[in-house]
């Protein structure tokens, strides 16, 4: 069995500076990231709970209003996978961003929800080593729960 040296160990996170004093190596990380990646989806589930909240008798809102609320309750489950099936494999992510709706809880739904998409389809892979690819499926899962979201927010009223 091949064995790997601990350096291999190190999870596959964006470094900002590596300073070598005494033999020794200390990783400073930038403010990017898995906690970032994660935050962001966390994020998201927050503002299906506030749009969940915030909708009225408009026509389509009941559909909208049931659509948000399998987001929220599904998004959670998947998402603390995620984290975990992370932290088994290098460390406990620290550093998460605070969740403040306050700049994002007046954009309309469906252009926030579609903003996510892009967030995570265009930073999965740098924020997220390419290298671990049982991470990407469970990326798939939340991206394919945000798409399902976006065509209810759409279609259905």
């Amino acid at each position: 069995m091949k064995r790997f040296s601990q350096d291999l160990r190190f999870p596959k996170r964006p470094l900002q500076k590596i300073y070598e004093q005494d033999q020794s190596i200390e990783i400073v990380e930038n403010k990017t990231g898995p906690a970032q990646f994660f935050s962001k989806i966390f994020e998201s589930r927050e503002m299906a709970h506030v749009y969940h909240l915030q909708l009225k008798g408009d026509p389509g809102s009941y559909a909208s209003h049931i659509a948000l609320g399998e987001y929220y309750d599904g998004v959670i489950g998947i998402l603390d996978e995620l984290i975990e099936v992370y932290q088994g494999q290098y460390d406990i992510v620290q550093g998460y961003n605070i969740i403040d709706t306050s700049s994002t809880q007046n954009l309309d739904k469906l252009e926030y929800f579609l903003s996510v998409v892009d967030y995570l389809k265009n930073s999965r892979y740098t924020l997220l080593s390419q290298d671990d690819p049982h991470y990407q499926a469970i990326i798939d899962e939340i991206i394919n729960l945000l798409y399902r979201l976006i065509y209810k927010l759409r279609f259905l009223k």
